[in-house]
C-alpha cells in the first residue's frame, strides 16, 4: 500500500475554498489513484507538498516530492477553474508517481526545457511521459469531479 501524505500549503487551501473543493475528499481519492498506479504489498509512505503560486502553470520537479499548482487560471467560472486545478494537480500528481515508483530520471527522460513547452514543441509535447501524465489527468479529473461534483 502506498500512503501519501499531501501538505498543502494556506495558498492552496484558501484557493479550494473558494472552488468548493473538499481537501478530505481530495486526497482520499488521490491515495486510491496513486495505489492503482502501482500496486505493491510493502507500505511505501511519501510527503508531498502542494505550494500555490501565482502563476499560469503547474510543475514537479523530480527528486523534490513538491508541487507547484497553478493558481492563476484564465477560465471564468467556478465550475471551470475548478476543473482546470483539479486536472494540474492530478497531472503533477502523474509525475510524482513517474518519480517516486517508477523512478524515471528526469534529467535523462524530461529533458526538454521552458521554451520547448512554451512553444508546444514535439520535444515536450510528444514525450511519453507528458503523454502519460496528460492521459492520468484526463482520465481522473472526470472521474473525481463527476463523483464530488455536478
Amino acid at each position: 500500500m502506498i500512503v501519501v501524505n499531501y501538505k498543502f500549503d494556506k495558498k492552496v487551501i484558501d484557493k479550494f475554498k473558494k472552488l468548493k473543493i473538499d481537501v478530505k475528499k481530495l486526497k482520499l481519492f488521490s491515495n486510491y489513484i496513486v495505489n492503482e498506479y502501482k500496486a505493491t504489498r510493502k507500505l511505501w509512505v511519501y510527503d508531498l507538498l502542494i505550494e500555490g503560486k501565482e502563476q499560469y502553470d503547474s510543475g514537479y520537479y523530480g527528486g523534490h516530492n513538491e508541487i507547484e499548482l497553478s493558481l492563476k487560471s484564465y477560465k471564468r467560472t467556478i465550475k471551470t477553474k475548478r476543473e482546470w486545478i483539479i486536472s494540474s494537480f492530478f497531472h503533477e500528481l502523474c509525475h510524482f508517481c513517474q518519480d517516486n515508483l517508477e523512478y524515471v530520471s528526469f534529467d535523462k527522460k524530461m529533458n526538454y526545457s521552458e521554451e520547448d513547452v512554451e512553444n508546444g514543441r514535439d520535444k515536450y509535447y510528444k514525450n511519453a511521459y507528458e503523454i502519460e501524465a496528460r492521459k492520468f489527468e484526463e482520465k481522473y479529473t472526470k472521474i473525481y469531479l463527476d463523483m464530488y461534483h455536478d
